[in-house]
């Protein structure tokens, strides 16, 4: 009986303590994700029949939890605020010179392109971000 209660006792100190580990991988996670995406990238922007390419910059806005700047963002030189939460890119609802716009991102796990959803005064547009020259990037 003995043998059981400690087995039993072990058990449950191991599923807290990879429980608890768990948490510790999903901040890891987060972090790697941010970077893996701070640099350089070309942006293809898809308006109807005409396409748009220019390219943005990605920094981490380390003011915010989770935070990142993305520098260019509708081609206009104005600076979008973001955040990263495991594999998506939320930006709110924000002036962006005469725009207003909101957006998603979908990052692919090679972190080899974002796949955005763009609403630019209530007209919506798609975008593909592909990693620049000077892109810092993890994963290959």
């Amino acid at each position: 009986m003995k043998k059981i209660a400690l087995l039993t006792i072990g058990f449950l100190l191991s599923t807290v303590f990879f429980v608890s580990c768990k948490q510790d991988l999903g901040d890891l996670n987060r972090a790697t994700t941010i970077e893996n995406i701070v640099g350089k990238w070309h942006v293809v922007r898809y308006e109807g029949d005409v396409n748009s390419e220019y390219q943005v910059e990605i920094t981490e806005n380390t003011g915010v939890d989770n935070g990142i700047i993305i520098h260019n963002f509708y081609n206009n030189g104005a600076d979008a605020q973001a955040t990263v939460k495991d594999m998506e890119i939320t930006l709110p609802s924000q002036k962006l010179g005469t725009y207003t716009i909101k957006a998603s991102g979908i990052i692919s796990q090679d972190f080899q392109h974002i796949d955005w959803t763009i609403t630019v005064d209530g007209e919506q547009v798609t975008a593909t971000f592909t990693p620049g020259t000077v892109a810092k990037r993890l994963a290959k």
